[in-house]
């Protein structure tokens, strides 16, 4: 603590406060870095333009979402709008969980990058579980069980896992699928989500995205008007539920158990996003959003277009 306020309140050198003390300087630099690691220093940064705060004022009058965080965007560094964002939602998800508390995730490579960045949570007792099963795709943002083995490593807690695809052949075996006691254990946790972190997918997919019920089933779903899915629920830019068709053979949660959801985030990036999130706010399931500033002012612009 006097090294602590020494250095950043009396703004002295670390040379000049081992000089005090009668102590090497690399004993104060240590002393500094636990005084960080403890707890007793913490840094914010504060962003000095105020036009992300504008834009969240504005989509939050627009969609009557009461949590909306806008981060800025790095001109010409896509990568680093996208870690902002992550960032931004990680500490959301690591302050509001609670002990005891379940979180449930989603997928998508902001939301793999969020876990990336997730620092241990001040709660016990915490509860990971995937919201839908795996892809019958490869690639390491579609990997359902990894990603729940990375949060709960990062937030010291307990992981849940469904080692199954989301889409299966027939309804019959869905069903006997989800009667096995492993799976329904986990199923049944859907009920009771207090926290969780979802993507946004685009449709038409832009380009690396993976279309977890197969790209075989979008043009129905785009003749129909879908924007976008969240863990394979679509909707229009109105926010309506679009049924994908495989309802019966999907093992997932569905929209009332998200909408249970006490606090459900969402994190995008990228301005060609900007009617998928739109729509996914209109929908009435999210109720944190996370994004970065060119999506920001995309929404906005299309939310004061006529039509």
């Amino acid at each position: 603590m006097q090294v602590a306020r020494l250095y950043y309140d009396e703004e002295l050198s670390q040379q000049e406060i081992a000089d005090q003390l009668g102590v090497s300087r690399s004993l104060i630099a240590q002393y500094l870095q636990r005084a960080r690691a403890a707890g007793i220093v913490r840094i914010r940064i504060v962003e000095p333009d105020s036009a992300c705060s504008g834009l969240e004022t504005a989509l939050v009058e627009a969609t009557g979402v009461s949590r909306i965080s806008v981060v800025s965007t790095p001109h010409g560094s896509p990568e680093l709008a996208l870690r902002a964002v992550a960032t931004a939602a990680a500490g959301f998800l690591s302050d509001e969980l609670h002990d005891g508390d379940t979180l449930g995730l989603g997928w998508g490579r902001t939301l793999s990058l969020v876990v990336d960045l997730t620092k241990p949570a001040h709660a016990h007792g915490v509860d990971v579980l995937p919201l839908m099963c795996e892809s019958g795709h490869t690639g390491m943002h579609s990997q359902m069980n990894e990603l729940i083995m990375r949060a709960a490593d990062h937030l010291h807690a307990t992981p849940h896992f469904l080692s199954l695809p989301m889409v299966v052949s027939t309804p019959k075996l869905r069903n006997a699928l989800v009667q096995e006691a492993g799976i329904r254990e986990v199923i049944d946790r859907w009920n009771k989500v207090d926290v969780a972190a979802v993507g946004i997918g685009v449709v038409p997919p832009v380009p690396g995205m993976i279309v977890y019920i197969g790209e075989e089933h979008l043009p129905r779903l785009i003749d129909a008007g879908a924007v976008g899915d969240i863990c394979g629920i679509y909707y229009d830019r109105q926010g309506a539920i679009i049924e994908n068709g495989l309802e019966d053979r999907i093992i997932a949660a569905n929209v009332d158990q998200l909408r249970s959801v006490d606090n459900l985030a969402a994190v995008a990036c990228g301005s060609d996003k900007a009617i998928a999130v739109l729509g996914a706010l209109r929908t009435g399931l999210i109720s944190s959003l996370f994004i970065d500033q060119a999506l920001a002012e995309q929404m906005l612009a299309a939310v004061k277009r006529p039509g």
